[in-house]
């Protein structure tokens, strides 16, 4: 790109300004609220403070086993909600192909229901009417249409199931949800034709409760084919009603499970169980992954029977968690540790937020701190009997649970207090939002979890048995997040001994925290920009993590190469880190327009030797909360690429509309992309530090000299 100039006059300006540089861009994400009373769930929690466990009580199934029933019979009901996976993919369509090529056996049903999608590729399927289909060996056969129904309605898959069972009475009885994945928040099966209405977990939990008293025995398994799923949260709901979970913490592609090989392994082996099978469905899925997803796949086999254990045991661990976190200097020890743990989906402010977050990472990072989380780690890897991860996922514990790397809005914190595992979390999640919306001040200090015990928010919730005493607790959990909603996401708990600052002999932009910003900092990066070659716009160009620092003394400065990385035609892409957690590699994500839409580039880059490999696009996180599974769609020759930017204005400093740079088209299936040095001229640069509760604070831009030889310089104001 031209040599950018004029930055000078910019800085001080934009000392403030900047300082929410992108981090609007996932405010549009909208979630259900904490559910509706009326309700039934299959489990009961009482806890009063104090208690060193849950008294946790489960459902039986309601019904007598029949006498007619084959032994190792099989039928695994397909809840197949096709959504925009199956009308701008045919994704569906295809997963149907597979059922019908794996050719069941007359022990094994595949029962299937579709609906929720504008339209269906397969010939004969309504896009405007529930259908039911039956794999009868190697046809699937319409067995009953039924009028319009929202997918993402309790009642819809509760009378699915009760058909189900009722018609189809199998020895093993298994369940699989398959479309989109939004986690522990958003949930599972957004409904296309109804305004992308998903099951929330607290609703997945009614259907299945209401469907408990017709059955015999719990489902053998009950799976997941849909993005981020695999959550504490999710097996907490399900172990009242089955015996195995199957799901991704991941997003997953499009293709999702090989279901040809899920329905031969059924046919030949029909004496198996939920376990030994969950390995084959976790086994095929991999395999059937091009080079390019492989490395992010997650696929784990959850015995449910072990899950009460480790809720208990992760009880006594957020008990420890929420008490010595009262001392800042243990917060901020578990803050740090936490936000260098996997996390899945995107949580980042280019992309969105799911705050899907690795639970063994999380007890991983506090053992030094709290005693009890080596007990629950232990829990979760008895929980866990089989899990493939790819590369870019090798220590990921097969269970994510929600934490909130960003602070979003109060109908998500609602939403998460019907699911939460125990109420010393979620009083410990609270004190994180209560300190990020009130800067760490008088509100945070004070701040007391004896809300969420007997009688209180959390425990009447969990009960949920539809009485006027619930439906009031539902009011008071809304009306306790509604501070959150003033929430800025600008820090004020960051202070310093040393002022951000350039040292005159050897040229370093450095800081020095005091004892106070120190016991409040969790992460250090730094931003940089230029200016647009209209000379109207500075544009944000990214982040970068070259800093040294001391997280003992509190000393950082910057470690900055001048180098970034750009199209082949030299312009600039801005990138903002997805995944540092390797010490081989680092995923970038790139805002980008590609023929026309809107999307991100995601790249990793050799930390050995500086190479860029483009691993595809990715179209983040929708409105509705639903993690995109096409993860890392390719490119291929006569693309159009034009690059996305941040944007402030050169006048006054302030936020502008999106910036877009020149089309480069490409010349093959092949995008590469350099890792060089800037163009000489003068950017500006700045510190961003994230306190522990998620909110950032960004020190005053200077202006970075760049001269022909490369040689950089800071020019301090």
């Amino acid at each position: 790109m031209r040599k950018p100039f004029g930055t000078r006059i910019l800085a001080a300006v934009l000392a403030c300004a900047l300082a929410c540089v992108g981090l609007a861009a996932c405010e549009n994400i909208s979630y259900q609220q904490a559910g509706d009373t009326t309700q039934t769930s299959g489990m009961t929690v009482q806890v009063a403070r104090g208690d060193k466990q849950l008294d946790i009580k489960r459902p039986n199934p309601g019904a007598k086993k029949p006498s007619k029933i084959a032994k190792n019979s099989w039928t695994v009901l397909v809840y197949l909600c096709g959504s925009d996976l199956e009308s701008n993919n045919g994704a569906a369509t295809k997963d149907l192909t597979e059922m019908v090529r794996g050719a069941a056996s007359d022990q094994v049903n595949f029962v299937i229901e579709t609906g929720g999608a504008k339209r269906w590729s397969a010939s004969g399927i309504s896009n405007s009417k529930i259908g039911r289909y039956e794999v009868q060996g190697n046809s699937l056969v319409q067995v009953e249409s039924l009028g319009a129904a929202d997918m993402g309605d309790p009642s819809t898959l509760s009378s699915f199931i009760d058909w189900g069972v009722a018609n189809y009475p199998a020895d093993h009885m298994a369940l699989i949800l398959w479309d989109h994945g939004g986690g522990s928040i958003t949930g599972v099966c957004f409904d296309e034709r109804n305004n992308y209405s998903s099951l929330s977990l607290r609703e997945l939990d009614q259907a299945l409760s209401s469907s408990f008293t017709k059955m015999w025995d719990k489902f053998e398994f009950i799976g997941f084919d849909a993005c981020l799923m695999s959550t504490v949260e999710t097996a907490n709901v399900l172990a009242s009603y089955g015996k195995y979970m199957i799901a991704s913490q991941e997003s997953e592609p499009g293709n999702g499970w090989e279901y040809a090989s899920i329905v031969r392994y059924l046919s030949q082996n029909p004496s198996t169980n939920g376990a030994d099978l969950g390995k084959t469905i976790c086994d095929s899925y991999l395999a059937s992954l091009d080079s390019k997803t492989r490395g992010f796949a997650t696929l784990s086999v959850v015995d449910l029977s072990q899950v009460d254990e480790l809720i208990q045991n992760f009880y006594r661990f957020s008990q420890e968690m929420y008490t010595l976190g009262t001392n800042q200097t243990n917060l901020a020890l578990m803050s740090r540790g936490i936000r260098n743990v996997d996390n899945y989906g995107s949580n980042n402010f280019m992309e969105g937020y799911t705050n899907m977050v690795d639970l063994g990472g999380i007890l991983q990072a506090c053992t030094g701190i709290t005693p009890s989380a080596q007990d629950a780690l232990d829990s979760l890897n008895k929980a866990v009997l089989y899990q493939i991860r790819g590369s870019y996922h090798a220590g990921a514990g097969g269970l994510s649970i929600y934490y909130p790397l960003k602070v979003t809005n109060s109908a998500e914190l609602s939403t998460f207090s019907g699911v939460a595992a125990n109420p010393s979390y979620l009083a410990y999640v609270d004190r994180l939002a209560t300190g990020a919306t009130y800067n760490g001040g008088s509100q945070y200090t004070s701040h007391s979890d004896q809300a969420f015990y007997e009688g209180g928010l959390w425990s009447v919730l969990m009960e949920n048995t539809g009485t006027p005493e619930a439906e009031e607790a539902v009011q008071q959990v809304e009306e306790h997040w509604e501070y959150v909603d003033d929430h800025t996401d600008s820090s004020q708990v960051i202070t310093f001994a040393e002022e951000p600052h350039v040292d005159g002999e050897t040229g370093v932009y450095s800081f020095t925290f005091d004892e106070h910003g120190l016991s409040n900092a969790a992460v250090v990066s730094a931003l940089v920009y230029e200016v647009s070659e209209d000379q109207k716009n500075l544009l944000a160009l990214g982040e970068t993590y070259d800093i040294y620092g001391d997280w003992e003394t509190g000393e950082f400065s910057d470690g900055f190469n001048g180098q970034w990385l750009s199209l082949p035609d030299g312009q600039n892409l801005c990138t903002y880190v997805v995944s540092y957690e390797s010490d081989d590699y680092v995923i970038y994500t790139s805002p980008i327009n590609l023929n026309g839409k809107d999307t991100f580039l995601r790249m990793r880059q050799s930390l050995a030797d500086g190479s860029v490999q483009v691993e595809g696009v990715w179209d983040g996180i929708g409105q509705n909360g639903a993690a995109n599974r096409t993860e890392l769609k390719s490119l291929k020759r006569g693309d159009v690429i034009i690059p996305r930017y941040d944007a402030f204005s050169t006048e006054t400093g302030t936020e502008s509309t999106a910036y877009e740079g020149i089309s480069y088209k490409l010349t093959s299936n092949t995008l590469k992309i350099n890792y060089s040095a800037l163009p000489d001229g003068s950017y500006l640069y700045d510190f961003c530090i994230e306190d522990v509760f998620g909110d950032h604070m960004v020190t005053p831009a200077i202006t970075l000299e760049i001269d022909t030889n490369g040689d950089m310089y800071f020019v301090e104001q």
